[in-house]
């Protein structure tokens, strides 16, 4: 992972942040946090050019010189994952439980390459 990284609160986040994954073409940050009360959404560009998304959901109590994230509780209320195979959508197990998930992406194909 590069030691780059842009930290948003979600009040001050801009409207869309668009990564082209080629750092060499143009230069940009490897990390991308919007925290917002309760929680932060993470996008982390690896060595390999893959993404890593995280969803961190603040359990801990919350305290007044925290980070965004940390000065509220955060709970998972609903939760959903759609797959191509059945084109179903499915409630995450025991989601309301959870205070991390991840999924790291790989760039299969893009339009205008080879």
């Amino acid at each position: 992972m590069a030691e780059t990284a842009k930290n948003y609160p979600i009040n001050k986040a801009p409207r869309r942040i668009e990564l082209l994954g080629d750092p060499n073409k143009k230069p940009e940050p490897a990390e991308h946090i919007i925290e917002f009360p309760g929680g932060a959404i993470q996008v982390t560009r690896t060595s390999k050019n893959e993404y890593w998304a995280h969803i961190i959901v603040n359990h801990a109590e919350p305290f007044e010189d925290g980070s965004t994230r940390e000065r509220a509780s955060g709970e998972v209320v609903e939760s959903r994952v759609g797959y191509t195979s059945a084109r179903a959508i499915e409630s995450v197990p025991n989601a309301g439980d959870a205070y991390h998930i991840a999924v790291l992406i790989r760039t299969s194909s893009v339009v205008g390459e080879g």
